[in-house]
C-alpha cells in the first residue's frame, strides 16, 4: 500500500511542477507562491481534520512548537525563492539545482544531528553536483563564475539555489524533532506560518493588483498545479508513516524525472547531449544516495 502511495505522490509532484510552470509564465511569482501554499495548507489541514489527528495538538511539546515555528519561517523563504526561480529558468535545470537539497541536507544532518555519511552517499553527492553542472548551458555556467547571478537574466539560478538551501535547513529542523505527532498536524501549523508570511510579502511588494490581470486559463493552471502539489505532499507523508523512508524518498525524488520528461513534451524544452548525460548522472546520484543511507 505504501509503495503505491509513494508512486502516486511522485506522479502528482511531477505533474504539479509543469502545471505551475505553465501558470507562472503569465502570472506573478509572489501571487503564485501565496496561492499555491494556501492550497497546500488546506490539503494538510483537511487531511488532519478528516483523520481526527488534531487531537494530538495537546501532546505537542514546546520543542515541537519551536520546531514548527522555525521551520515554517525558513520554509516560507524557500517557497518565495522557489517560485522566483521557477519563473525565470527552465524546468530541467531548475529541478537539477533543487536536487542539491539532498546534498545540503546530508551535510547539515551530519553536522547538527550527527548522522553518518557513507561512501555511497559521497559518490552520489559527486554525481548529483556533476550532473547539475552538465545540465547547465554556457550562459548559465558563465553566470556562476561572475556577477551574472546578481545582475542578469540568470538571477533565477541564485533564487533556485537559495530555495534549496532554505528547504534543507527547514528539513533538518523538522527532523530534529522526534515527537510522534502526525505530520499533517505539524505541517498544518507550519504552513499557517508559511502562508501568512507569503501573503505579507505579497502585500509588501504591492502585488495585490496582479490578481485582476491573471487570465482564467492561467488561474486554472496555477490552481491545478497547487492541487497536484497538495495531493503529492499529503500522500508522501502518508507513505512515510506506513513504509520505508529511504525507498519512499527515492521514489518521490523521481518526480524530477517525470517533470523533465513532461517539460520536453509540453514546454518544448530541450537538453543537449551533454545535458542528457548530466541528467543520467543526476538520477544515478539520487539512487546511489538512497542506497547508501
Amino acid at each position: 500500500m505504501w509503495l503505491l502511495l509513494a508512486v502516486i505522490s511522485t506522479l502528482f509532484i511531477g505533474v504539479s511542477t509543469i502545471l505551475s510552470k505553465i501558470g507562472i509564465k503569465d502570472a506573478d511569482a509572489y501571487v503564485t507562491g501565496a496561492v499555491t501554499n494556501t492550497v497546500l495548507l488546506a490539503a494538510f489541514a483537511g487531511t488532519a481534520l478528516f483523520s481526527g489527528s488534531f487531537g494530538q495538538v495537546s501532546d505537542m511539546t514546546m520543542h515541537t512548537w519551536l520546531s514548527v515555528l522555525a521551520s515554517g519561517i525558513v520554509l516560507s523563504i524557500s517557497w518565495a525563492f522557489y517560485f522566483l526561480g521557477l519563473k525565470g529558468g527552465s524546468v530541467s535545470v531548475f529541478l537539477a539545482i533543487q536536487s542539491l537539497t539532498i546534498v545540503i541536507s546530508m551535510i547539515l544532518c551530519a553536522v547538527f544531528i550527527k548522522e553518518k555519511i557513507t561512501v555511497f552517499m559521497m559518490v552520489g553527492t559527486a554525481l548529483i553536483i556533476t550532473g547539475t553542472l552538465l545540465m547547465m548551458d554556457r550562459q548559465e555556467l558563465a553566470a556562476l563564475s561572475g556577477k551574472g547571478l546578481l545582475n542578469s537574466e540568470q538571477r533565477w539560478i541564485l533564487f533556485a539555489g537559495l530555495s534549496a538551501v532554505c528547504a534543507s535547513i527547514s528539513y533538518v529542523i523538522v527532523k530534529s524533532d522526534t515527537e510522534p505527532i502526525d505530520t499533517n498536524v505539524t505541517s498544518t501549523f507550519r504552513y499557517i506560518i508559511v502562508v501568512v508570511m507569503l501573503w505579507l510579502l505579497l502585500a509588501k511588494k504591492g502585488k495585490g493588483r496582479e490578481f485582476g490581470e491573471i487570465s482564467p486559463k492561467t488561474w486554472l493552471f496555477i490552481l491545478l498545479g497547487a492541487a497536484a502539489s497538495g495531493a503529492g505532499h499529503v500522500l508522501v507523508y502518508k507513505a512515510l508513516f506506513l513504509g520505508k523512508a529511504a525507498v519512499i524518498m527515492t521514489i518521490y525524488r523521481m518526480g524530477m524525472v517525470i517533470s523533465i520528461i513532461l517539460s520536453r513534451i509540453f514546454l518544448k524544452e530541450k537538453l543537449s547531449a551533454k545535458g542528457w548525460g548530466g541528467f543520467g548522472l543526476l538520477v544515478l546520484g539520487v539512487i546511489l544516495f538512497a542506497v547508501g543511507r
